[in-house]
């Protein structure tokens, strides 16, 4: 009889139990789903009675760190995660989370210190490495990122997971160096195609640039130089202004003179604006061109419009462009359309008349290891070179580029 009565005791103590394993598993779930939809305190208030009855489950605790961790109350996140992770045998997923949550809340040694912790235990973890080299990369300690990256890319035999990290560094450099080469031909009728050429030297400070170019054009037996300047500053709403001005030796290839101001507006939403004039002084006449940008950024692509306004001969031109970009490889393809008489690069007509040109354009930017670039460029043109009277133009230039 005692053994039946203890038979039935046990099997209702065991039913209890696998109930509550049910019921543990039922509201981990729906936690789960309020995470999902970004219901963070709704899921809270479900696993924090679970967390208070169940304080042995490391599971529920982590989880629960990681939720405070999104919805970025980053302390609570820490006292819940820390006597995880700080005992002489540390919870895995306890460490990654606590990882997360430093580096979330930007506290980077920190972050590096228990990255270090969690290397001990998995010294091959590109999620965790990774993490330790964007900390370097944000103290500014470059080099030891590098250092980080080239010696797990040795190890893993691949440098796919750090190539946003090597960007960054990159894109830190001061100095840049570059050289240009254009050709302008045409058919239908043709004529002399005409050759242009740029060096250039650009330096980065702080919160401005300059750059220094020098410009060369030749056309039969003519050969003209152009010494120019651009300027940039940004500003704490992340507006910046740009600034040109520039020299020649000649008056038919280049202006005799040329200046330039633009300013581009803090980012609206997923909008960028910018308004600006270009003013070129020709021996027989003064060109003064408003023009100005809207652009629409969405995920990687950029739709932009840049009109050009003429007030000395009330002519307006048009460009609109679409740009994909790869931050990561820092590659660009980019498409555009014009109608009008648009300013490409340095070159603007003088003698302007109200003649029309179609051009199609595009253009590709690729980056060779960590520091070079090369930009070819090829435009097309329809050009009504007199009333009535169209030619092919062609337009073939590239760029290369070395940064450091």
């Amino acid at each position: 009889m005692k053994f039946l009565y203890y038979s039935i005791v046990l099997l209702f103590v065991s039913s209890i139990s696998f109930g509550q394993e049910i019921n543990i598993d039922a509201v981990l779930a729906q936690v789960k789903q309020e995470t999902e939809k970004g219901n963070f305190d709704k899921a809270l208030s479900l696993i924090e009675p679970l967390r208070a009855k169940f304080p042995e489950n490391e599971d529920i605790q982590v989880y629960t760190g990681r939720i405070y961790s999104w919805k970025k109350d980053y302390p609570s996140s820490i006292k819940i995660l820390a006597p995880l992770t700080d005992r002489a045998n540390p919870n895995p997923d306890a460490l990654q989370a606590i990882i997360n949550t430093y580096f979330w809340s930007e506290q980077y040694e920190k972050c590096i210190s228990y990255c270090d912790k969690y290397l001990a235990i998995d010294p091959k973890s590109v999620d965790v490495i990774k993490t330790k080299a964007s900390c370097l990369e944000k103290l500014n300690r470059d080099q030891e990122a590098l250092e980080v990256i080239e010696k797990a890319s040795i190890a893993d035999n691949s440098t796919q997971p750090f190539r946003s990290i090597r960007t960054l560094i990159g894109k830190k450099a001061k100095n840049a160096i570059a050289a240009s080469y254009l050709n302008i031909s045409t058919s239908e009728p043709g004529q002399s195609p005409l050759h242009y050429g740029y060096v250039e030297y650009s330096h980065k400070f702080s919160k401005s640039a300059i750059v220094g170019r020098a410009n060369i054009g030749n056309t039969g037996n003519d050969t003209q130089m152009l010494f120019e300047t651009d300027f940039y500053q940004t500003f704490s709403n992340k507006s910046y202004l740009y600034a040109n001005a520039g020299l020649s030796t000649g008056e038919t290839l280049f202006p005799v003179g040329k200046a330039g101001l633009e300013y581009y507006f803090a980012p609206v939403k997923k909008f960028d604006f910018a308004f600006g004039a270009r003013f070129m002084h020709f021996e027989s006449d003064d060109i003064t061109l408003l023009t100005g940008q809207v652009a629409y950024n969405t995920g990687s692509y950029t739709l932009a419009y840049r009109p050009y306004y003429d007030t000395g001969n009330s002519l307006f031109s048009h460009v609109l462009s679409l740009q994909k970009t790869n931050e990561e490889k820092e590659r660009i393809i980019r498409l555009e359309l014009q109608y009008g008489t648009v300013p490409y690069l340095y070159l603007y007509n003088g003698f302007t008349q109200p003649l029309e040109a179609f051009r199609v354009g595009i253009q590709y930017q690729h980056r060779l290891g960590d520091s070079f670039f090369v930009r070819p460029i090829f435009l097309y043109e329809r050009e009504e070179y007199t009333p009535g009277e169209y030619r092919n133009r062609f337009n073939l230039q590239l760029i290369v580029t070395k940064r450091f």
